[in-house]
């Protein structure tokens, strides 16, 4: 089978500790065709001196050192800079796991996918080690526009369908588009995903093997950060934009009643105890009463 260059773009910021992972994972891959895109998005501890070091050992590697901007701009200058057919992400304290990118491409290829998703592998700090869990919302197959887009719907806040880095893009669509990442502080990826997804026609393709370890940060935004109105704005937002996609469609009639429960939509029950999640468990409690 042909094998299309594929872009992988990696944002870092102070990874020293695990960037080396990740960036290991990549380079492993059985899948060789590929570009890696590390972004050096201002950091202040060794993580340049690390990627420096991983670069000197794989051409594939583009090394690119900027001042701190953030992950959203960090990810688009990374698609700026891509050559790739494809477009797949990695976070920094995350990693691949082997034979990642090859089930995805050739996903793709087989079935002239628009986009190819896999299940996830969370990683959960547990004591001095982590609870393994995995993540699969979506049966394997084939799926048109229309069904992909009510599975999304049905669970519009999972990771599964949000995040950006178990999934396989193919880059002519975003640039023809301009799809980018918006200048937010969380739920970026989902913006993303919903651009990329309202400019698509096509494919799309679910894999039933897991693609992706995500190892869980209970500092990140959006375990710390994250405030009740920040989250009821969100899912505002977020009915509005499936809402409208459902309309050009010819779709809200049918998905109408399944769009009103983005409102009711919680984040992964791994988020700590604070008010998105109080807000989850109060909403668990009132239906299971009813």
């Amino acid at each position: 089978m042909e094998q299309p260059l594929v872009s992988v773009i990696v944002p870092m910021y102070n990874a020293q500790n695990t960037i080396r992972r990740c960036v290991e994972s990549i380079c492993g891959q059985s899948y060789p065709n590929l570009e890696i895109l590390l972004l050096n998005d201002g950091s202040k501890d060794g993580t340049l001196a690390v990627c420096r070091e991983l670069a000197a050992a794989d051409a594939r590697i583009r090394l690119i050192d900027k001042p701190n901007s953030g992950a959203s701009d960090t990810r688009n200058q990374g698609l700026a800079l891509a050559r790739g057919e494809y477009i797949q992400f990695a976070d920094s304290d995350d990693y691949l796991l082997p034979g990642c990118t090859e089930r995805l491409v050739s996903a793709a290829r087989r079935h002239k996918a628009v986009l190819v998703l896999a299940p996830y592998r969370m990683m959960i700090p547990h004591g001095s080690g982590y609870d393994t869990r995995e993540y699969s919302l979506l049966p394997a197959g084939v799926y048109t526009k229309a069904d992909y887009l009510w599975w999304v719907i049905g669970q519009p806040a999972s990771f599964y369908f949000t995040v950006v880095w178990n999934k396989l893009f193919r880059r002519d669509v975003i640039a023809a588009h301009g799809v980018r990442f918006p200048a937010m502080a969380f739920t970026e990826d989902q913006q993303f995903n919903a651009a990329y997804l309202h400019h698509t026609e096509g494919a799309f393709v679910s894999l039933a093997q897991p693609c992706y370890c995500y190892v869980q940060n209970p500092q990140s935004v959006c375990h710390t950060q994250v405030t009740l109105r920040a989250m009821l704005e969100h899912r505002k937002r977020m009915y509005g934009i499936y809402s409208q996609m459902c309309r050009e469609m010819g779709l809200y009639e049918k998905y109408r009643t399944r769009l009103r429960g983005i409102y009711l939509s919680l984040f992964e029950s791994t988020l700590p105890s604070g008010p998105v999640q109080k807000l989850a468990d109060t909403v668990a409690r009132t239906k299971s009463l009813r």
